[in-house]
């Protein structure tokens, strides 16, 4: 009986539902063009990582990637073997899911070459049910902008009020001053020529 056969789908980053079977001993996976399998994503080094099929199963290694490997969510540290239904993560944004196919759906698969297939489809968004409208008749005046009205007219009409009794006051203050001061206050003026018999 023929041994399973091992792929990784691509669930995010560029093309998600893209496939690559696994046929080689070494497979080199990043961003470079030489690689067995390109991942096109700037988070993703140019020699990202290296899975190796060996007697116990496919183990990935990473190669000193800048941003990182991940398995399940934790970033590898050391080579690490893979199992059926592990995500495998390069970088932020690129995610797969390494998968075991059965030598009968082994059998239909045609080559090593990447093909996509469809991704996972997810449910339309749905809308909650909003309550029915209420007659315009019934429906309140727009109370929230009335009251905020007041409040702002109010702050003017204070505003207002300040600088009225501000200007009494310095009002008061000239109209009682004694003539001596305004001599004093309107000297910088005669400089100029203007002539205030003090």
């Amino acid at each position: 009986m023929p041994a399973a056969s091992f792929r990784l789908i691509m669930r995010t980053g560029p093309n998600p539902g893209l496939v690559f079977d696994l046929t080689k001993e070494v497979t080199v996976l990043g961003r470079d063009v030489s690689n067995d399998i390109v991942l096109g994503d700037a988070e993703v080094s140019r020699t990202h990582a290296r899975l190796t099929r060996t007697p116990g199963g496919y183990v990935l290694e990473d190669l000193g990637s800048t941003n990182g490997s991940f398995v399940n969510g934790d970033r590898l540290a050391a080579p690490r073997v893979l199992n059926p239904g592990d995500l495998v993560g390069f970088g932020e944004t690129i995610t797969l899911t390494f998968d075991a196919t059965s030598p009968e759906a082994a059998a239909t698969v045609m080559g090593a070459a990447a093909k996509p297939i469809a991704p996972p489809v997810k449910p339309a968004y749905v809308p909650p049910a909003r309550p029915a409208a209420a007659p315009a008749a019934a429906m309140p005046a727009a109370q929230p902008e009335e009251e905020v009205a007041p409040r702002r007219s109010r702050k003017w009409i204070l505003a207002g009020c300040g600088c009225l009794v501000l200007l009494a006051i310095c009002g008061g203050v000239l109209w009682f001053m004694p003539s001596s001061w305004w001599c004093v206050l309107l000297t910088p003026l005669s400089w100029f020529g203007y002539n205030f018999g003090c």
